[in-house]
């Protein structure tokens, strides 16, 4: 089935059964990242799991309230864990790669200082 290039080489079914599954998936990040904690959806709370009408809206509230070297830690957990690196390994991985990128970061001399 030839693909369609609008949608990064994904088949128009594909594209489809994605947007249909995102919402699913996003639900599950949501209740994985248990932001159901920080929900003021009553439904979701006594749920323990993101049960509200707009799981990006969670999901994306929640990234959103991270600071950027959190997010930058969610990114490349994310990323390891899709190598193949276990849960936690991933994570501690993580945060040690964001630690040092930070280092190197703070460590380059700005214009200016003397």
């Amino acid at each position: 089935m030839p693909r369609n290039p609008d949608h990064r080489g994904a088949t128009k079914e594909e594209f489809e059964r994605f947007q249909r599954e995102r919402p699913i998936m996003l639900r599950q990040f949501a209740t994985l990242l248990q932001c159901w904690r920080f929900c003021g959806r009553k439904d979701c709370r006594r749920a323990k799991a993101c049960s509200g009408p707009d799981s990006l809206q969670c999901s994306g509230e929640f990234m959103q309230a991270l600071s950027d070297e959190m997010r930058a830690t969610f990114h490349e957990a994310i990323r390891l864990r899709g190598q193949g690196v276990e849960g936690r390994e991933a994570w501690y991985e993580a945060e040690r790669r964001i630690a040092r990128h930070k280092a190197q970061f703070e460590a380059i001399p700005l214009q200016g200082d003397g």
